[in-house]
């Protein structure tokens, strides 16, 4: 048996697969301030899906750029500041009795959508979130890429002149348009607001496509599997104006797996390092 998570900011989501193949049913809770308690509510759902003494590993991601052995985590917005720099592996592995692997959790939950979701069949594919901030990955052939410690599309800068850092996510995220609008992303019913939404998430995969070059982009979070959302149809429109070097754009898809994704990224993670075959 092998569990797999995803530890969030607010939620995090467990699961096991018995058979190396499918996921059960998650179990949800609020991650903790702690990380004992984390890994008490961690080996209790396990037990609850099955036993923590049938684990052969486990795999996960979690909220935050991890160092480069992928021990622990070197900053985390979202997460408790006891998080940062805690041996969270080591602890992981000596509650749990098994190997445990870690990665960035947007780079997971690509990982799924490359290999079981909307990616899936592409070659080169990047992952990108669009929700309360903006996250992302870039998949080669099924695998994370390498990188040194990871990747954040969201923190790349679009207005250098901002006196507030000008990055992408201080435009296109939910928490962006919340604090332009004052009103909450699931509130805003004017197709002007998410027309213009659509123009600045083009300028973002505009970048993308240039930097990392993939001929697909899943394209998850809640600004645009939400309802309302960013309508893609408009993104490839206004990609595709602003494309010149290339003679072509990616394909743009939402994501398939929702909450699943990165479990199954999870999943294929452990398949990568000689587990479930």
């Amino acid at each position: 048996m092998f569990a797999l998570f995803d530890i969030g900011g607010t939620k995090t989501r467990i699961s096991v697969s018995k058979d190396g193949k499918e996921c059960a049913e998650p179990f949800v809770f609020h991650t903790e301030q702690k990380i004992s308690a984390q890994i008490a509510n961690m080996l209790d759902a396990i037990d609850q899906m099955g036993s923590r003494h049938d684990l052969r590993a486990a795999a996960g991601g979690i909220a935050g750029p991890l160092d480069p052995p992928k021990t622990k985590l070197l900053g985390a917005p979202n997460l408790p500041a006891s998080w940062i720099g805690a041996q969270i592996k080591q602890e992981f592995e000596n509650a749990f009795g098994v190997p445990v692997y870690l990665e960035n959790d947007t780079a997971m939950v690509g990982l799924g959508e490359a290999v079981s979701g909307a990616g899936k069949g592409n070659d080169i594919v990047a992952y990108i979130t669009v929700s309360t901030g903006v996250g992302g990955a870039r998949l080669v052939r099924g695998k994370i890429d390498e990188k040194h410690i990871g990747f954040e599309p969201g923190h790349h800068i679009i207005n250098y002149t901002d006196q507030n850092g000008g990055m992408a996510q201080s435009y296109i995220s939910g928490r962006a348009l919340e604090e332009r609008s004052g009103k909450k992303p699931k509130e805003i019913k004017s197709e002007e607001v998410w027309e213009a939404e659509a123009k600045l998430l083009a300028v973002v995969l505009y970048n993308v496509t240039v930097f990392w070059s993939p001929n697909t982009i899943v394209l998850g979070g809640s600004m645009i599997t939400g309802s309302p959302c960013i309508p893609l149809e408009h993104v490839e429109e206004h990609l595709k104006k602003l494309m010149k070097i290339f003679p072509e754009v990616p394909t743009l898809k939402k994501a398939e797996l929702g909450d699943f994704g990165g479990l199954y990224g999870s999943l294929e993670y452990l398949k990568q390092n000689g587990y479930t075959q």
